[in-house]
């Protein structure tokens, strides 16, 4: 799962032009460590990173969505998936066409349990489906594997 990943976080962790020119260095060095950090599935140390990120350059999604991933995809720690959802969410709220975060949480709620039509269930789809109509590449590469799974047990009325 770890190689599957390693693509789309480096994609998610764009270096943003938002941030400041003294920061830039650091931030882009803590950006680089989180990377190395995933690729050697060291994601408790990828978490502090990410936070670290965060605090750099609070307003910028990409730290959020880091934390998110670290979070998300290493643990079945249930407070931890949690967390993770918590994290895409604010990298959301930060903006609202950060596809890359939807993408993320709607795969984490796939992978979380839950039951069927509930309601992490139906955000999942939608979650997966905004990312899907926006052309994002990974949101459409994942639709494109999983159709009988996203037809069958979860999104009614996606295609």
């Amino acid at each position: 799962m770890r190689k599957r990943l390693l693509i789309p976080l480096l994609a998610v962790l764009a270096l943003p032009s938002s941030i400041n020119a003294d920061a830039t260095n650091d931030y882009f060095l803590k950006l680089n460590q989180s990377i190395k950090l995933f690729s050697k599935g060291k994601f408790s140390e990828m978490e502090k990173i990410c936070e670290k990120l965060i605090e750099i350059s609070p307003e910028v999604p990409n730290g959020y969505a880091c934390k998110g991933i670290a979070l998300g995809f290493t643990s079945k720690n249930k407070r931890k998936s949690r967390e993770a959802l918590t994290n895409f969410t604010k990298a959301i709220e930060i903006n609202p066409e950060y596809y890359e975060a939807y993408f993320f949480r709607g795969l984490l709620q796939f992978q979380m349990r839950r039951e069927r039509n509930s309601k992490i269930d139906r955000t999942a789809c939608s979650d997966i489906k905004k990312a899907y109509l926006n052309n994002h590449p990974l949101a459409l590469k994942y639709v494109e594997e999983k159709k009988s799974f996203l037809r069958r047990d979860r999104c009614t009325g996606f295609f």
